[in-house]
């Protein structure tokens, strides 16, 4: 069995299906996330036997001072993460019981695969072709606007994606857990977010000089700055939901490929939901060719 791609998702999919070998186009320095990863429930820890934290979190939004949720400030903020005009978070401020994962949470996945890891392995579409000649099974987390020009299927979809930047800075002495909004189109930070003494700021694609620390009542002189990265597939735009679908059906049946995660199902979504798909790709291949057919992962 192969999984393409070692991110978070193929990670994730390779602890749970123990013989497959992953492959991953960067080397082990490449292979990370920098965004804030805090989840619902505790099930992705538990699933690979990582302790997470259960913690509050608390929510406000910012534009120069604290601001309540309003049309205006939800319809800018939507413009900024997404591109478009759509219902995001930032309507519901009220706190919530989250789950955090530690901060070697992916280094310690990539442990537990490490020696099934191919690294600097670039998939290429004589890989897709080797597949459908194969009755190996395969994961892919490729971004599905990759695998459709791997196999060649004809489509009219446009995979939009959004490049983010996120800063990372250290704050002595912290253990909070606070997000903050930042739904003005003056500044291409939308969200920031302490995890206990981890600062975090997302930027819509590049990093400008805002200063958001007093919206935590902090300076920037109090925090020690960690590092700046940017993500190229930091948001994607929704695509005809039919033809996902299909598609992803169609990626199964020909080529005996799966898809899983954010970019191989081209849909926004969780950790926590990532895992709810692998125990469903645990079922489809132990199935007949009938009841895959019944069952859809996305």
């Amino acid at each position: 069995m192969k999984i393409f791609g070692a991110g978070l998702a193929g990670l994730l999919a390779g602890c749970h299906f123990q013989r497959a070998t992953i492959y991953e186009a960067g080397d082990s320095d490449t292979v990370n996330h920098k965004a804030v990863l805090r989840f619902r429930t505790s099930a992705v820890g538990d699933s690979v036997g990582i302790d997470f934290r259960k913690v509050r979190v608390y929510k406000n939004i910012w534009d120069g001072k604290p601001v309540a949720p309003s049309i205006q400030y939800a319809n800018w903020y939507s413009q900024k993460v997404i591109g478009k005009l759509a219902d995001r978070s930032i309507w519901n401020l009220d706190a919530v019981d989250r789950f955090i994962a530690p901060d070697d949470f992916i280094g310690q996945l990539a442990e537990r695969c490490a020696d099934r890891i191919v690294w600097n392995h670039k998939v290429t579409g004589e890989d897709i072709a080797k597949a459908k000649a194969s009755t190996e099974q395969i994961i892919s987390t490729l971004p599905m606007s990759l695998m459709t020009r791997f196999t060649g299927m004809q489509h009219t979809q446009e995979f939009k994606s959004e490049k983010i930047t996120v800063r990372r800075w250290r704050i002595p002495n912290a253990d909070v857990f606070q997000t903050v909004y930042f739904p003005s189109l003056e500044t291409s930070l939308y969200r920031a977010s302490i995890t206990g003494d981890l600062l975090i700021a997302e930027y819509a694609d590049e990093a400008d000089d805002y200063d958001f620390f007093p919206a935590f009542g902090i300076s920037a002189s109090s925090c020690e700055p960690i590092e700046k990265v940017s993500q190229r597939f930091g948001k994607i735009a929704p695509i005809d939901d039919v033809w996902r679908k299909q598609f992803i059906y169609d990626l199964t049946t020909t080529y005996g490929i799966y898809s899983l995660g954010r970019f191989g199902t081209w849909r926004n979504l969780l950790l926590d939901d990532v895992l709810k798909d692998i125990y469903v790709l645990k079922k489809l291949m132990k199935g007949s060719a009938y009841e895959r057919s019944k069952i859809n992962v996305a």
